[in-house]
C-alpha cells in the first residue's frame, strides 16, 4: 500500500498557510487490510476510515460514477487497481489535486501547481458537473482566496449546471453548511457576488440584493458566520430572513440575531428619543432578561451602520441606558405596591433614570 497527503492539506501547504486537517489516500490497499490495522470506517457511503492513532481521515482511491439526484447516489470502485491518478480526477479543482507521497515529493498529473501560481480556480474534468454543492464550493474558495479568479471554462460549467437546476437537488443541510463556512471567511460577500453572477441567487436565495452584498462587502469580518449573516440579512424584513433561515435550516442563533438586529437597526439611530420610548425598545428586545444578546444587538447593529457608508466611531448609548434600567429593583420603589403596581413603578423609575442620561 502506498500512503499520500492529498487536497486542501497540500494546497495550504504550498500556499504557505497552516494546515489543519490532513487528508489521506491509499493506493493498492483494502477495506480489510486496513481494518485489519485498526482502521474505523466513517460512515457507509466511501471508503474513508480514521487512522486508529491520529484520527485523521484516510481514504481509499477510488473512482465514482454518478447514478442519481443524490449526493451520495454513486458507484464507487476502491478496488486495489485504481491508481492515484484516477483518484485525482474525480476531485473539484486543480489546487485540490495535488499529491504528496512519503518522501515529499508531489504528484500532479492536472497542473495545480500551475493554477495555484496564477491564481485561477479550475475544474479538473467534466466529472465537476456530477455533484452541484461544488458551484458553493467554488465561490467559498473564492471568498476564501480573493485574489484568485475562477477560469471562464468552470464559470460556464457551473452557469450551465444551475440552468438545469442541479442545485433544487442539494438538501438544506449542504447548503448550510458551505454558506456558514464562506460567512467565516475574510471576503464572505464573494461567496453571494459569485452566486448572484452565476443566476443561482434565484434559486438560493431571492430575498438578497446586490445592496446586502455591497453592506457584507464594506463589513470588517470577524470570522464569525452569524455575525457575517447579520450584517447580510440588514434591511431585510421578518419574513424574509425566517425564509432563509427556515429553507436552509440555519440554527436558531441566525434568525434570532438577525431579526433582532433588522428590527432594532431604526431605534438605534434615532438621535432625538425620549426615556419612555428607551425604555420601551429595552422590554421589546427582552435586554434586561438578556442584556448579553442586546449588547451583541447594538455591537451588530452599529457595525452595520458603518458597512452602510457612516463613519462614525461615537460609542454607543444604549449601553448605557440598559445599565440605568437594570439597576433598578423592587427595593427602589414604595414597599406598599403590590402585584402589577409593583412593575409599573419599576418601569417609571427605569424611564426616569434612563431620561437623567438623555
Amino acid at each position: 500500500m502506498d500512503t499520500y497527503l492529498v487536497g486542501g492539506a497540500v494546497r495550504d501547504q504550498l500556499l504557505g498557510l497552516p494546515v489543519a486537517d490532513k487528508d489521506w489516500v491509499i493506493v493498492g490497499g483494502t477495506a480489510e487490510e486496513l481494518q485489519n490495522r485498526g482502521f474505523q470506517q466513517v460512515g457507509k457511503d466511501f471508503p474513508v476510515y480514521l487512522h486508529p492513532d491520529s484520527h485523521e481521515e484516510y481514504a481509499l482511491a477510488r473512482t465514482e460514477r454518478k447514478t442519481g439526484a443524490g449526493h451520495t447516489d454513486f458507484e464507487c470502485d476502491a478496488g486495489p487497481t485504481v491508481t492515484l491518478d484516477q483518484d485525482l480526477y474525480r476531485r473539484d479543482l486543480t489546487i485540490n489535486a495535488i499529491a504528496q507521497n512519503e518522501q515529499g515529493e508531489l504528484i500532479d498529473p492536472y497542473d495545480g501547481q500551475s493554477d495555484l501560481d496564477n491564481k485561477i480556480l479550475r475544474h479538473v474534468s467534466p466529472a465537476f458537473s456530477e455533484d452541484p454543492l461544488r458551484i458553493l464550493r467554488v465561490a467559498r474558495f473564492n471568498a476564501r482566496f480573493p485574489e484568485f479568479t475562477i477560469h471562464p471554462e468552470t464559470f460556464e460549467l457551473m452557469r450551465a449546471m444551475i440552468r438545469q437546476q442541479v442545485l433544487l437537488d442539494l438538501t438544506a443541510e449542504r447548503i448550510f453548511s458551505e454558506s456558514e463556512k464562506a460567512l467565516a471567511t475574510n471576503h464572505p460577500h464573494l461567496y453571494f457576488q459569485i452566486l448572484s453572477d452565476l443566476g443561482a441567487h434565484q434559486i438560493l436565495w431571492p430575498e438578497i440584493h446586490p445592496e446586502n452584498i455591497t453592506r457584507l462587502n464594506h463589513w470588517q469580518s470577524d470570522h464569525n458566520p452569524i455575525h457575517a449573516f447579520v450584517i447580510l440579512a440588514n434591511g431585510l424584513v421578518e419574513q424574509q430572513i425566517q425564509d432563509i433561515t427556515g429553507r436552509h435550516k440555519f440554527p436558531k442563533i441566525y434568525r434570532e440575531l438577525a431579526s433582532l438586529t433588522a428590527r432594532f437597526y431604526e431605534p438605534w439611530q434615532q438621535t432625538t428619543i425620549s426615556g419612555e420610548d428607551i425604555v420601551s425598545y429595552l422590554y421589546e428586545m427582552d435586554a434586561l432578561r438578556r442584556p448579553e444578546r442586546f449588547i451583541t444587538v447594538c455591537e451588530l447593529a452599529a457595525a452595520s451602520y458603518r458597512a452602510d457608508g457612516n463613519n462614525t466611531e461615537e460609542p454607543d448609548p444604549w449601553q448605557g441606558y440598559l445599565a440605568a434600567a437594570t439597576t433598578v429593583t423592587s427595593k427602589d420603589v414604595d414597599r406598599d405596591l403590590t402585584g402589577a403596581d409593583i412593575s409599573h413603578a419599576i418601569r417609571h423609575e427605569q424611564i426616569r433614570r434612563v431620561t437623567g442620561l438623555l
